[in-house]
């Protein structure tokens, strides 16, 4: 074997196991992990994830369109589009979740499905961002509503 070949076999035993790792640590950093195909139904959920989902086993959400458990996932677009979502919040029933959503990509580089992360589920130390973002919301419906004002007719025609 020559030096270039084993550089390069050490290089994609490296990253191989990079990635294992970081999948790893994800799942144990996060407050759930929940993975579709490219159809968008389930074909994984952890066990942390299982109660704010209101499941008891995995096998309850598995094969289901990832709708019918998260109604306002964006993981169905994630797959279709293969464009990720790296910073979300998302509503679940009465919570707000800090969540990210990527595409899984098979050895040829084609989307094969998604995977979403939820990293945070205690959103009190993210209060300064949320209070910009409710801001922004507010900000939004203003400039909105003065737009239509704006667009409405002025004058009128009053025949005599």
């Amino acid at each position: 074997m020559s030096d270039h070949q084993f550089v390069v076999s050490a290089a994609e035993k490296i990253r191989a196991r990079a990635m294992e790792t970081l999948f790893e640590r994800l799942e144990n950093l996060c407050e759930g992990a929940l993975a579709i195909d490219r159809g968008g139904r389930i074909v994984y959920v952890n066990e942390k994830y299982l109660p704010a989902l209101g499941l008891r086993d995995a096998s309850e959400a598995i094969g289901r369109p990832v709708e019918e458990i998260i109604p306002n996932s964006l993981m169905r677009r994630v797959a279709e589009t293969g464009e990720p979502i790296l910073l979300d919040i998302m509503e679940l029933g009465q919570q707000r979740l800090v969540v990210t959503h990527m595409p899984i990509e098979d050895e040829n580089k084609n989307i094969i499905g998604a995977i979403g992360f939820v990293l945070y589920d205690h959103l009190e130390s993210l209060k300064p961002l949320l209070a910009r973002v409710s801001q922004l919301e507010s900000d939004l419906r203003v400039a909105k509503r003065q737009l239509t004002q704006a667009r409405t007719a002025r004058f009128t025609f009053v025949s005599r």
